[in-house]
């Protein structure tokens, strides 16, 4: 195959997947199945999917084992790279079922030994004296959160002696 044909080739698959926000070269992990359904194809996409691990290997695979395509086999080809992703639609649809959804919410700023830790330090400014509302605000700008999240961190302060018992 010519290196201007496996360029094209290689850069009209790179692009597609791109527009999908994924890597082309994970895709091509899982294509096995879809080029089953296209066998008269099937040795250049097994080229393309056993060597898609980056671009020079690819490139070389293809350069030293495909031959030339016929204009008309080249935009068939083409045509079918670019309906790929419509043909993996259902295929990734159904691994996304399988998915758990996302938690909600926002996620936490200051993880479980940090929230522990900022109480630990607040009970220590409060035992030498410090009233409160400003060592909870010396733990806020200390781990640079907000007044409230610290207070959240105090208020939760409760549960850790019900779990611990």
């Amino acid at each position: 195959m010519r290196k201007e044909i496996c360029d094209q080739l290689i850069s009209e698959c790179e692009q597609i997947f791109q527009k999908m926000d994924t890597d082309f070269y994970e895709v091509m992990k899982r294509a096995p199945e879809i080029a089953e359904k296209w066998k008269k194809y099937a040795g250049l996409f097994q080229e393309v999917w056993h060597n898609a691990k980056n671009r020079e290997e690819l490139t070389a695979s293809l350069l030293t084992k495909e031959p030339d395509l016929e204009p008309q086999e080249l935009e068939t080809v083409l045509t079918l790279i670019r309906t790929i992703p419509y043909l993996l639609r259902h295929s990734l649809q159904t691994a996304a079922k399988s998915l758990p959804p996302s938690p909600g919410g926002r996620p936490r700023e200051l993880s479980p030994e940090q929230r522990r830790e900022v109480c630990l330090q607040i009970g220590q400014l409060y035992g030498l004296g410090v009233e409160l509302p400003l060592a909870q605000k010396r733990m806020a700008q200390r781990y640079g959160v907000s007044l409230r999240t610290i207070q959240r961190a105090w208020q939760e302060r409760a549960k850790w002696k019900s779990v611990a018992t």
